[in-house]
């Protein structure tokens, strides 16, 4: 008799345990697109949280191509050699 009581304990802790995994996703909030301030082809992607912490606006510069933001990569600037 205790074996059964312990069988039927096990399967519906192991349900319950299930079910409360299944159900976990659905208590987060969607994830949101980020905000970006932009004209046609440049923007600025406003990062939340950083914003929160220093309390003014901070972000990346984007630029779009072929319909998607894009973060540019920084290019090394050129040298002026000069003689003396």
């Amino acid at each position: 008799m205790r074996f059964w009581i312990r069988s039927v304990t096990g399967i519906l802790l192991v349900g319950i345990a299930l079910a409360a995994a299944r159900l976990a996703p659905a208590q987060m909030p969607p994830a949101q697109a980020p905000t970006i301030i932009s004209g046609s082809d440049v923007g600025f992607r406003v990062d939340a949280t950083a914003t929160r912490q220093r309390g003014k606006l901070a972000g990346i510069w984007v630029v779009r191509v072929n319909g998607e933001w894009v973060e540019p990569e920084p290019v090394p600037a050129p040298k002026h050699i000069t003689m003396r």
